[in-house]
């Protein structure tokens, strides 16, 4: 008995150097609350997560800085930047990670994006997954959703990438299971595919119309 209750940028952002995606809008920002707001909020996405200085995290883990220093070389040269100096931490600290965001001047903020590091038996740290807005977007939805019948369950274990995994070309493998995700660009309605397992048990699935009011001028692969 399941847990929890049954019920391309063409893939999604988070595919790096893949594809280039061109905003021309301030609306063009993403339905996913800013990183800098989730504090203000009573429960959210990154609830279960502890939040700590950047600085700090890699001071007590020279391998974990190497690695993200190593990690965020393309971001930077897409254009994003660090979200502030603070990182998401698992309760094991295994897991953490990091907020980057995409700004452009003359359209302002496009894109956040979580970049998610693991630490695996032997101390190493590797990159996991890179959790587009689109990402997050659909997370969030389904946290919202499954939080209304699912209230004690900690659902970052069902969410959010295992600190190792297997990472699959549409998604991750989680705690207790994996999650698909998959974003299909459109300039009129961009849709988001989630499905969250439980073991090979579907718990939750669902597809949405992105609220990220992107103008799409041009898409290169």
């Amino acid at each position: 008995m399941t847990d929890l209750t049954r019920r391309s940028f063409i893939k999604n952002v988070g595919f790096v150097g893949a594809t280039t995606l061109f905003c021309g809008s301030l609306l063009g920002q993403n339905a996913f609350t800013n990183f800098s707001d989730l504090d203000k909020e009573e429960k959210n996405i990154l609830s279960n997560f502890s939040k700590s200085n950047i600085s700090n995290a890699f001071l007590l883990d020279q391998a974990l800085f190497h690695c993200y220093t190593t990690a965020i070389v393309s971001w930077q040269k897409m254009g994003y930047q660090s979200s502030g100096n603070f990182c998401y931490s698992s309760d094991d600290n295994r897991l953490k990670m990091f907020p980057m965001h995409l700004h452009v001047d003359s359209a302002g903020k496009l894109d956040d994006v979580l970049l998610c590091f693991g630490k695996n038996d032997n101390g190493e740290w590797k990159s996991l997954k890179s959790l587009s807005g689109f990402d997050l977007e659909a997370i969030t939805v389904a946290m919202e959703e499954l939080q209304m019948h699912n209230s004690n369950v900690n659902l970052s274990h069902y969410l959010f990438p295992a600190a190792v995994t297997q990472v699959e070309p549409y998604g991750f493998m989680t705690q207790k299971g994996s999650v698909y995700l998959k974003t299909i660009l459109s300039p009129e309605n961009t849709a988001i595919t989630i499905i969250i397992k439980e073991g090979t048990t579907v718990v939750y699935q669902k597809e949405l119309i992105s609220k990220h009011s992107l103008n799409v001028t041009s898409v290169l692969v």
